[in-house]
């Protein structure tokens, strides 16, 4: 019974994309440009929700004055930006590479343009971890070096740490080592048909999925891969499709409401603490899908000053996830020995943490990006 009712799940799911109808040769696939707005501000503020946790925490860390003082607040699980992230994620994935299954050697060309995207920053900040270590190895919490542990690090391999816990040196790698999986399963994918490589993919997640609830806990590797979280990457597919399928789009009024009910379905899941026995999925990812759906399939875009340097932040956003691990300690360590006020101290990190971001993606990230794809990653 139960496969009976996994083939029909499969079957639901893959002809729900199959049916997408698709542009013509003119737009040559390329969203509207609202939409790409919109996504992008999205993706500025689930980066920045990341950096506010982290932030506040090494504020309440390195106070010298009253650790009492500042309390980060959680109305939910500020990392509710991680699983933006991953709905939208499977969502460009699909919506850039849906008329290319199949094709001759887009499987590699795909790899390629997606390691490019992620690898220099990523092994930028994990060298520059190791440097941290090396040289203040009393301000680092975990700072232990461990050569496999490092470089199973800049190859994306879960890994436990000497304490136990799968994380890279550097621990904001630990979403990347899941988007990693999603673009292995994808790039398989991409050789198929559509049909055939929807139902893969579905299939493979699902596999990982169940081995996780089947293995026993000494089996960590499976643990890790196949967490109920991977499932995100294809609720970003799915609602690509249903993007690409209707030109219906809904109001502003409609769409605050669907942010709104993922925003207060959030703080439910983290005040009742559901965390801790549901899986990331339905604490996670059913309230990122409601905001994902109000901030992109609402007919509507801001065009302001503000919602310019909102995009400029979300084009930002892959550094200020990843930067902000640094600029936070920082200006906390530099605020304690101060004896700044703590609100003062979180307000400069916040703003420290962006604009280091924003440097860091103009100088470093788009150039070395931009540089590599005209070398190796045309697609």
């Amino acid at each position: 019974m139960r496969f009976r009712q996994s083939i029909c799940a499969t079957q639901i799911f893959t002809s729900a994309l199959t049916r997408v109808t698709l542009p013509n040769a003119a737009d040559g696939g390329l969203m509207a440009p609202k939409y790409v707005t919109n996504i992008q501000i999205l993706r500025f503020f689930a980066a920045l929700s990341v950096a506010l946790a982290h932030i506040g925490v090494a504020v309440e860390e390195h106070d010298q004055v009253d650790s009492s003082v500042f309390r980060m607040v959680y109305p939910f699980d500020w990392g509710l930006g991680v699983d933006v992230f991953f709905i939208i994620s499977g969502f460009i994935m699909y919506y850039l590479m849906r008329d290319r299954f199949g094709e001759p050697g887009i499987s590699g060309k795909f790899l390629r343009r997606r390691l490019i995207r992620v690898v220099p920053l990523y092994w930028a900040c994990t060298t520059l971890m190791v440097a941290s270590i090396l040289s203040a190895k009393q301000l680092i919490n975990n700072n232990v070096l461990d050569p496999v542990h490092l470089i199973a690090s800049y190859l994306f391999i879960p890994w436990p740490r000497a304490n136990g816990e799968i994380f890279p040196v550097f621990s904001l790698g630990w979403t990347l080592n899941y988007e990693i999986i999603f673009y292995i399963v994808f790039a398989i994918a991409l050789s198929m048909s559509r049909r055939s490589g929807l139902i893969f993919a579905f299939l493979a997640f699902s596999a990982l999925v169940a081995g996780h609830m089947a293995a026993p806990e000494s089996w960590w590797f499976l643990h890790y891969v196949g967490d109920w979280i991977i499932f995100e990457f294809l609720i970003g597919i799915a609602l690509a499709a249903i993007f690409l399928n209707t030109d219906r789009r809904i109001s502003p009024l409609v769409a605050v409401a669907f942010m709104v009910v993922g925003v207060l379905l959030a703080v439910i899941f983290y005040q009742t603490g559901s965390y801790t026995f549901m899986p990331r999925l339905v604490t996670g990812g059913i309230p990122a899908a409601f905001i994902f759906i109000g901030a992109v399939f609402v007919d509507f875009t801001p065009k302001n000053r503000v919602a310019r340097w909102l995009e400029v932040g979300g084009d930002a956003s892959y550094a200020l996830y990843l930067v902000h691990a640094f600029t936070a300690n920082i200006v906390a360590i530099i605020g304690g020995r101060l004896g700044l006020p703590s609100l003062v101290t979180f307000g400069v990190g916040v703003v420290v943490s962006v604009g280091a971001s924003v440097v860091t993606y103009r100088f470093f990230e788009r150039p070395i990006t931009n540089f590599l794809n005209q070398r190796f990653g045309r697609v």
